[in-house]
């Protein structure tokens, strides 16, 4: 109960920091669940649920009320489920993937919860999208450009930016719930705690139906900007927003892989770098390109024996 309640002042702190100081709600998002991970892998839920109603009353107590309800809703579902999960000693891919849908879930209640709860604009008004496209029009307009001109490319750059906040969302929670896997299992470990490792980065691999996502999405891109129908072509563009990083990092473990086994000189691999951080967008995208053919065709396999 001490323990517990030492924990609770600590999250309650963080929680305390992250609604006053927003510049680091960004670190908090990650390590805010880490101490009820700790106390409910050490001991059961019912001490963990009890550190968390006494984190809740003592960040109210600090803070604003319904700023508290937010942080909680957005931050405790995640760190109970991954506590329940590694103190079942569940698989690692399992474990993500309720973290991810756990993580999902939990950023859009939060966000209807600044809506209407809140009541903090999410998405700008009208008024307020104008001014912001007619001062980044002006600015580009010094540099040369013809203002028509100008204007369409920022106001095209503001409605892309609207129409894949969906997506964005989604592509956040994701990493949210990763960076905190990553970080409670690193720090259980240091506590003497079994917790099952995840594959070396380089043997990362997504499923080869995963590649059906981004024909999903470019058949319902396509489809809707061929017939007009604005919501699906929205739903396929946001589709494939939310899996290219996934591929892309796919990619990146498949040459993280070929790295490590070829048998080229340092000097060389050093050169492959560098002409790739010169070319970084050409080399995102060829991540991206090997991630998605990678389920299909397994490159990995090309570089290793029968055995």
């Amino acid at each position: 109960m001490v323990e517990g309640a030492f924990l609770a002042l600590i999250i309650a702190g963080l929680g305390a920091l992250a609604i006053y100081f927003f510049p680091i709600k960004f670190l908090v998002d990650y390590i805010w669940g880490i101490p009820l991970i700790i106390i409910v892998k050490k001991y059961n839920l019912g001490i963990g649920l009890l550190t968390l109603a006494t984190t809740f009353f003592i960040t109210w107590m600090l803070t604003d009320p319904i700023m508290t309800l937010l942080l909680v809703v957005k931050l405790a579902p995640l760190a109970l489920v991954y506590a329940l999960l590694f103190k079942g000693e569940v698989r690692p891919g399992v474990t993500l993937l309720s973290g991810v849908i756990v993580a999902l879930l939990s950023d859009l209640v939060t966000l209807l919860g600044y809506m209407y709860l809140a009541q903090v604009p999410i998405i700008p008004s009208d008024e307020a999208l104008r001014m912001q496209t007619q001062q980044f029009a002006e600015f580009y307009t010094k540099f040369g450009m013809d203002a028509e001109q100008a204007r369409q490319l920022v106001d095209s750059a503001v409605k892309l930016s609207l129409m894949l906040i969906p997506s964005t969302l989604a592509v956040v929670a994701i990493f949210r719930a990763f960076l905190t896997y990553i970080l409670a299992a690193k720090v259980l470990r240091k506590m003497n705690y079994g917790v099952a490792a995840l594959p070396p980065f380089s043997d990362w691999r997504l499923p080869w139906y995963s590649i059906w996502s981004i024909i999903l999405g470019l058949g319902m891109s396509l489809a809707g900007d061929e017939y007009q129908i604005k919501i699906l072509s929205d739903i396929g563009k946001n589709l494939i927003f939310i899996f290219i990083p996934l591929f892309m990092v796919t990619g990146i473990a498949v040459v993280t892989k070929f790295f490590k086994t070829w048998r080229i000189p340092s000097w060389l691999k050093g050169l492959l770098v560098f002409l790739g951080l010169i070319n970084f967008g050409t080399t995102l995208v060829l991540f991206a390109l090997i991630g998605m053919f990678d389920p299909l065709v397994s490159f990995r396999k090309w570089n290793s024996s029968k055995e």
